[in-house]
């Protein structure tokens, strides 16, 4: 998931026991488990890859057949492992005429932060900052909401994984649970672990016909009372720029067209104060995340994001003009790839107001104060979601993604599993209704 750190905000909720006792069918360790036999695994995916090739790293591979292997194991129908290392599994329902549900995780993670050899911690936190190894600190205003509680680091050489094994290691404990509680009343759920979120490749290979779910949820997010259902519009820019390589003896007169500087000119012409770290809410950004080549030639890739299309679309007008200036000032040639990658969910979601309304009744069940909010990034949701199949946003307790003060809330991952079997449970009691009403594609 693609998504910003943690800051030192006050997003509190409340962490009780259910009235309904589901809680108390929760086995933490076994769920603390699977999560770190996961964690250790290591899934890191490759952007450069993932356009010739999904999975783009054969190590997810590896996740993918230790999770097909966990879901027959369970007894679960219809387990799979595609071409693409798409696994996906059947947990058939105990009521009748509900829709389908879908459950989805992804495998991968990502590459801004060495990925191999995660060791994996639990802290009994109180207070303070958590300091691990090669100076690797995770401050106090990232941790203070969550004094007395676990928490699941790396050792601080590594990212841990958080994002989205979690989500992983929730949807299996779910199942668990379904499973070995058939008073539990849920629909029948089409589970989806995937690959390639982070390069937002592998969703691309998802056949939604094939997977069969009429309404589906990631579990990829942060705090447990989150519901994400607004995402970025995202395009990830490639420019090329053509240089003239020529001896720097004779560079002016043999007409030296140095395609670094080039690049650098442009970066420098985008927009001030348009940058992620200087942006947050709603605002959207120019993000330059590599400028590599020489003098002959030189690629800048980006990424471009709004939650608004037409001001995204504006943006690469911005890139476009900026580009032209560029030619006519260096006499060079410069080629220009917008690469569209996913479109903002809310509207696709909206056309389904249960989707959201059953995720906010279940989430108050586990005695959660529910808050619906945009993300600053995306999910395979925001592509399912504009392919038909709405698909918002549940958290898994995981903070500071794609870094080494990555960490997991083992509280948080109780009650988001919490979450998944309520909610599978509002959609069972309701499901007469919706299937009445056709409100489901």
């Amino acid at each position: 998931m693609k998504i910003n750190p943690v800051f030192c905000g006050n997003n509190k909720y409340e962490v009780k026991r259910n009235n309904n006792q589901i809680a108390t069918k929760i086995n933490e360790q076994r769920m603390v488990d699977s999560f770190i036999k996961m964690a250790k695994i290591d899934t890191g995916s490759d952007e450069k890859v993932a356009e010739v090739k999904i999975p783009s790293t054969d190590c997810q591979k590896n996740l993918a057949n230790v999770l097909k292997d966990e879901l027959t194991s369970l007894g679960l129908k219809d387990v799979n492992i595609d071409e693409y290392s798409i696994v996906t599994a059947t947990l058939e329902g105990n009521v009748e005429n509900s829709p389908v549900v879908g459950l989805l995780a992804h495998m991968d993670t990502s590459s801004q932060a060495p990925t191999a050899n995660v060791q994996p911690i639990i802290h009994n936190y109180d207070k303070g900052d958590i300091v691990l190894k090669e100076g690797t600190v995770i401050p106090e205003c990232d941790l203070q909401k969550h004094s007395g509680k676990k928490i699941i680091t790396s050792d601080g050489t590594t990212l841990l994984g958080a994002d989205d094994k979690a989500g992983i290691a929730e949807i299996l404990e779910a199942v668990r649970v379904f499973k070995e509680n058939p008073d539990i009343k849920h629909p029948t759920i089409r589970i989806a672990f995937t690959p390639d979120e982070e390069t937002g490749m592998g969703i691309s290979k998802f056949d939604i016909k094939k997977f069969g779910a009429d309404l589906a949820y990631t579990i990829d997010g942060d705090e447990p009372n989150v519901i994400e259902d607004e995402s970025f519009n995202a395009f990830n820019p490639e420019i090329t720029i053509k240089g003239k390589s020529v001896h720097t003896g004779f560079a002016k007169e043999g007409g030296m067209i140095n395609a670094a500087l080039i690049a650098a000119w442009i970066a420098n012409k985008l927009p001030k104060g348009q940058t992620p770290q200087e942006t947050d809410g709603r605002k959207g950004f120019f993000h330059v995340s590599s400028i590599t080549g020489n003098v002959s030639e030189t690629k800048i890739n980006m990424l471009v994001r709004d939650h608004d299309i037409k001001k995204a679309k504006k943006r690469i007008e911005i890139l476009k003009k900026i580009i032209s200036k560029a030619e006519k000032k260096f006499g060079c040639e410069i080629e220009f790839n917008p690469k569209e990658r996913y479109h903002n969910m809310k509207e696709f979601i909206d056309k389904f107001p249960e989707v959201k309304k059953f995720a906010i009744e279940g989430i108050k069940r586990s005695n959660l104060k529910p808050i619906t909010k945009a993300i600053r990034g995306g999910t395979d949701g925001s592509q399912l979601s504009i392919k038909g199949l709405p698909t918002p946003n549940l958290g898994t307790g995981g903070a500071n993604f794609h870094s080494k003060k990555e960490f997991v809330v083992i509280e948080s991952m109780m009650k988001s599993v919490e979450n998944i079997i309520n909610i599978m449970n509002v959609w069972a009691e309701n499901a007469p209704k919706i299937i009445s009403k056709t409100l489901i594609r």
